[in-house]
């Protein structure tokens, strides 16, 4: 049986944060097909039969079955989530698939400041991720904006 680990993301604040800081990589996988199929079913999107059947995806010209863009995404944004902290908020999101993730493959999930900055009396954070294989190629780079309050208010 599925084992599905929660935990809350930890209390950060602004001044927790500075340019160039990067954050412990998150290793997910390696990658199986169940994660594509549970993570359709969650979304009750199994229009892209490639992402979960063999034989289509080869007729179709692809070397196999290839993880969904959209599930990688939401693997990165939840590593952003966790890195920045329950009371950050997520203010803008941004990713690219550039490669596919194949049925076991690891995903290395990166994230770096971009920069911290102010502006009209709030804080943000900015932020570079990105998902690399096991083979060093990034198949999914990406950026976050954060806003998060200053300690003490």
């Amino acid at each position: 049986m599925l084992k599905v680990e929660t935990r809350e993301p930890e209390e950060r604040f602004f001044e927790d944060f500075f340019e160039g800081q990067e954050f412990p990589t998150v290793t997910k996988g390696p990658m199986m097909v169940g994660d594509q199929v549970r993570w359709a079913g969650a979304c009750d999107n199994y229009e892209s039969e490639f992402h979960h059947d063999e034989y289509v995806a080869k007729a179709q010209g692809l070397p196999g079955i290839i993880l969904s863009g959209p599930l990688m995404a939401s693997l990165l944004m939840t590593a952003v989530i966790q890195w920045t902290g329950r009371h950050g908020r997520l203010v803008r999101f941004f990713d690219q698939n550039r490669g596919s993730t194949m049925p076991r493959d690891l995903a290395y999930l990166k994230g770096r400041v971009k920069r911290a900055f102010e502006e009209g009396g709030k804080t943000f954070v900015e932020l570079d991720c990105s998902i690399t294989n096991q083979r060093g190629e990034v198949t999914t780079p990406g950026s976050a904006l954060v806003e998060l309050p200053r300690r003490g208010r």
